[in-house]
């Protein structure tokens, strides 16, 4: 997903599947355990206080959409989105796109 993030791209949940061994072979709920542990390592570009943003967010639907499987992630970190959450995904996959490409 860091690579993702520095090509300004995101990634499909079956594309991450295929490219992390055995993830795919989880039921849902190990799936969402697993992807939990995941944290950014990208520093933010300035020392003011920033938005945080959970690298999983760039985990998509096959039509590029946020993947359901984000909001379980953003609420169990403490990240509650609205009922209508596509421009506060957008802007978080923004986020992450511009603190991984200025590494």
């Amino acid at each position: 997903m860091e690579h993702a993030a520095r090509l300004g791209k995101t990634v499909t949940l079956a594309d991450l599947c295929a490219q992390v061994k055995g993830l795919d072979e989880l039921t849902e709920p190990d799936q969402l355990q697993v992807l939990r542990r995941v944290k950014p390592t990208a520093r933010p570009r300035s020392a003011k206080p920033q938005r945080p943003a959970l690298l999983t967010a760039l985990i998509t639907t096959e039509a590029g959409a946020m993947h359901p499987i984000y909001r379980r992630l953003a609420d169990h970190a403490g990240h509650h989105l609205p009922p209508q959450a596509d421009s506060v995904w957008t802007d978080t996959v923004q986020i992450l796109h511009d603190r991984y490409r200025t590494l």
